[in-house]
């Protein structure tokens, strides 16, 4: 079978269901039956690498050589839209409230921030470049970001830190010339001019890998969780779960923001108080 035959494979329903199964046990991303021409467009590149001939045989492959496999097969589903200071009221909290009350505590407590889900980063950026605005600073007080990701291909590229210039149309240029640097990038074989985050502003982040439906390495408590347009992907009961295993990690008066269009029924028995815009108070208890 010719590359072109295998891109086309069909995807029968068994093939799709047993896909979808998969996935929830792998990633905890609940998938609906609308995804179905989806799967297929994001899983046929693998089999044309792997030179399948079927996505039975692809699924096959999947579960006898899954911890070979599981960075394309993860990367192949999660989906990745983001940009610089999007849904930027919950940055107005974190500068207007979270930041100044933080401040009035004095010097030697510790700052910890977590970007959930942090996708290509430029969340992480912005919840730098908002950090520094505040607390010039930064660098000599004892302050982490830490942004995580499933995808190993949108964590190299938030490693690097360059983005097309025509992600920065919104940003005032003073910023831009603050944190960034003139670079370029690579886009169709082609290279493109771009700003590269600076090492003043990478070095309060760190970047690693991290599957929230599976165990957490990390200790200690963290006063603001970014998690936004992550939950949508999950179903009821895994949105719950991960909330109850964010809530282990934030004291009472820590703040979770989550994605515009995401609520959580079950918050306000796990602990979280509504207090805005999709933003949410840890309480005591």
């Amino acid at each position: 079978m010719d590359q072109d035959q295998l891109y086309q494979c069909e995807l029968r329903g068994s093939e799709f269901a047993a896909i979808r199964t998969l996935v929830l046990e792998s990633t905890g991303i609940s998938l609906s039956e609308s995804k179905r021409e989806l799967v297929k467009r994001r899983f046929s590149p693998r089999l044309r690498a792997l030179g399948l001939d079927s996505f039975t045989d692809y699924i096959e492959y999947v579960k006898q050589n899954f911890d070979q496999e599981s960075s394309h097969f993860c990367n192949a589903i999660t989906t990745n839209l983001t940009s610089f200071f999007r849904e930027s009221h919950h940055y107005d909290f974190l500068e207007q409230v979270v930041l100044p009350a933080w401040l009035k505590q004095g010097r030697g407590r510790k700052l910890r921030i977590w970007s959930a889900g942090c996708s290509t980063g430029q969340e992480a950026y912005c919840l730098a470049i908002t950090v520094l605005k505040m607390i010039p600073d930064a660098h000599q007080r004892d302050i982490r970001i830490l942004a995580t990701d499933l995808d190993e291909n949108c964590l190299a590229k938030a490693r690097r830190g360059a983005y097309e210039v025509r992600e920065f149309e919104k940003l005032p240029q003073s910023m831009i010339n603050e944190y960034f640097e003139r670079d370029h990038v690579m886009v169709k074989s082609m290279k493109r001019d771009a700003y590269m985050a600076n090492d003043h502003l990478k070095a309060l982040i760190t970047f690693n890998k991290l599957n929230l439906v599976q165990s957490w390495p990390m200790h200690g408590q963290f006063d603001v969780i970014f998690c936004r347009n992550v939950f949508i992907y999950f179903d009821k009961p895994t949105q719950e779960k991960i909330l109850k295993h964010f809530s282990t990690y934030q004291v009472p008066g820590a703040h979770l923001c989550l994605g515009h269009s995401e609520t959580v029924p079950g918050a306000a028995a796990i602990g979280y108080e509504l207090i805005g815009k999709t933003t949410y108070l840890r309480k005591g208890g």
